[in-house]
C-alpha cells in the first residue's frame, strides 16, 4: 500500500472527498444525512483536514491525531471554529465571574 503524500490526502482517502460538517457551522445542510456536500472550498481551494470536533485553540487543532481529522470546506470550518471559540470564551467568562463572587461577599454578621 502506497503511503499518502500528505495528511489531507490520507484524510480524503479515509473519509471521502466531501466536507464532513453535519451542522457544527450553524447551517442546516441538505445533503445526505444533513452533511455538507462541498467537495472543495470554492475558488479552486481544496478541502482541509481538521479535527472532527473543532477545538478552541489553533494549538489544540494542530495537535489533533490523524484519526480525529476529517475533511472540511473552509466556510464550514471557519464558522464551526468561531462557534467553538465563542462557546469556550463564554465558559471562561462564566467561570471567572463565579470565582469573583466570593471576593466581594461581605459577612454582614461580622460587621454588626
Amino acid at each position: 500500500m502506497k503511503r499518502p503524500d500528505n495528511v489531507l490526502t490520507a484524510v480524503l482517502e479515509s473519509h471521502g472527498g466531501r466536507c464532513a460538517c453535519h451542522g457544527a457551522c450553524g447551517k442546516t445542510h441538505t445533503g445526505d444525512g444533513e452533511q455538507c456536500n462541498a467537495t472543495s472550498s470554492g475558488k479552486n481551494k481544496p478541502l482541509l483536514a481538521a479535527p472532527q470536533t473543532p477545538h478552541a485553540t489553533d494549538v489544540q487543532n494542530a495537535a489533533a491525531p490523524l484519526k480525529e481529522l476529517r475533511p472540511w470546506c473552509w466556510p464550514c470550518w471557519r464558522d464551526a471554529l468561531a462557534a467553538e471559540r465563542a462557546r469556550a470564551n463564554d465558559q471562561r467568562t462564566q467561570a471567572l465571574e463565579e470565582m469573583q463572587i466570593g471576593l466581594f461577599d461581605v459577612d454582614t454578621d461580622a460587621a454588626a
